[in-house]
């Protein structure tokens, strides 16, 4: 409203790269980074609470690599996918698991391929989010390593003894991979690199569609632009993607010249919006508080197969742990679709989101941004 930054209390630690994750409680947690003397934080961990302004240290130690990938997940816990985007020993805070920051208990994971390889993986929360499923892509060895994976794992928190196992591979080892999921329940997998920031002129210039439903990817048009360290992919409101960013260490494949930051943007425009035609989404409320409905008006509603709330992407250093696609039950009366948004804020955070309707077809419609208080 006021468009302005409003100052408050300073961190206690000085972080150049922390991961922010949104707890239960709406505080904001604060972890890893380096300090300003360009060391890694020693677990010092702290919690921002948005009532009093002010930063408090978790009573306990717990240390992560930097961009750790935490998700808050649906019982008010953090999953920990294993990926992470540099900096730490590669013998603390890698191992994939469940954190509960409260007691500091932390239960690992099984089952994870190439666990050594880790780095510049990314994980994404499969859609809907409600199924509280997740795919590890790629990653690549500690620091300046040769190493990359090929490898996609998934895991299902639901289950009773949830544990890593192999989904469909890459064609390459990549490093950097991005990932967006798509408002018809797919996840756009493109770019990368298969050596280190894109020595070598190892850039991978593919994408795929994976399909959670089959556990498939379609391959679709490939990138024109070579993605690798400091790129990032956003879901866009009407439906399509962006590609932004890339740095690579060289610019050629002998690695003598030096690389530059790449300002070229891309958009990808997936297969659903070449149909006849797409569902409108109008009027209604812009605000919908959890357990609440909004009521939209769309002459397709009649078609409606589909409503989700996506949440916008916060997208570095192969690092997305904003993006969630959520489900909404719906009705519909003529030309009206009323919707209800979940009860459960560790499902739901507050903020604002991308409404979108899918039709019979599997074609959204254009989004309506809504908040939820």
């Amino acid at each position: 409203v006021a468009e302005k930054y409003i100052k408050v209390d300073p961190m206690n630690e000085a972080r150049w790269y922390p991961t922010l994750t949104t707890l239960s409680d709406g505080k904001i947690l604060s972890v890893s980074g380096l300090d300003d003397i360009g060391q890694l934080v020693p677990g010092k961990n702290e919690v921002f609470d948005p009532k009093t302004k002010k930063w408090a240290y978790t009573p306990k130690i717990r240390q992560f690599p930097t961009y750790p990938a935490l998700f808050l997940m649906q019982n008010g816990k953090i999953f920990y996918s294993g990926a992470n985007a540099g900096y730490g020993p590669d013998n603390i805070g890698r191992d994939p698991g469940i954190w509960d920051v409260g007691t500091n208990q932390f239960t690992k994971l099984p089952g994870l391929s190439d666990p050594k390889i880790m780095e510049t993986a990314g994980t994404v929360l499969l859609p809907p989010a409600q199924d509280e499923k997740y795919m590890v892509i790629g990653g690549g060895g500690v620091g300046e390593s040769k190493l990359s994976s090929k490898k996609t794992r998934l895991i299902d928190l639901k289950d009773k003894n949830p544990r890593f196992v192999d989904g469909p591979q890459l064609e390459k080892g990549t490093r950097y991979p991005q990932s967006s999921i798509l408002p018809d329940d797919t996840v756009l997998v493109s770019g990368g690199s298969e050596d280190y920031r894109g020595r070598s002129a190892s850039d991978i210039l593919q994408a795929r569609i994976y399909h959670p439903d089959s556990n498939t990817f379609d391959k679709v048009a490939d990138p024109l632009v070579g993605r690798d360290y400091h790129s990032g992919s956003l879901l866009l409101p009407d439906g399509r993607v962006m590609f932004f960013g890339s740095n690579p260490l060289y610019a050629d494949k002998a690695n003598t010249k030096p690389g530059f930051f790449e300002q070229r943007i891309e958009i990808y425009t997936p297969p659903y919006l070449y149909r006849d035609s797409r569902p409108t989404l109008s009027g209604g409320t812009q605000t919908i508080a959890r357990g609440g409905t909004g009521t939209f008006t769309s002459p397709q509603a009649s078609a409606i197969k589909k409503v989700r709330l996506i949440r916008p992407s916060a997208s570095t250093h192969v690092t997305d742990v904003d993006q969630r696609s959520i489900a909404l039950d719906f009705t519909t009366s003529g030309n009206k679709i009323t919707v209800t948004v979940p009860k459960n804020r560790n499902l739901v955070q507050s903020g604002w989101y991308m409404l979108f309707v899918d039709d019979d077809q599997g074609t959204p419609s254009k989004a309506q941004w809504v908040k939820v208080p």
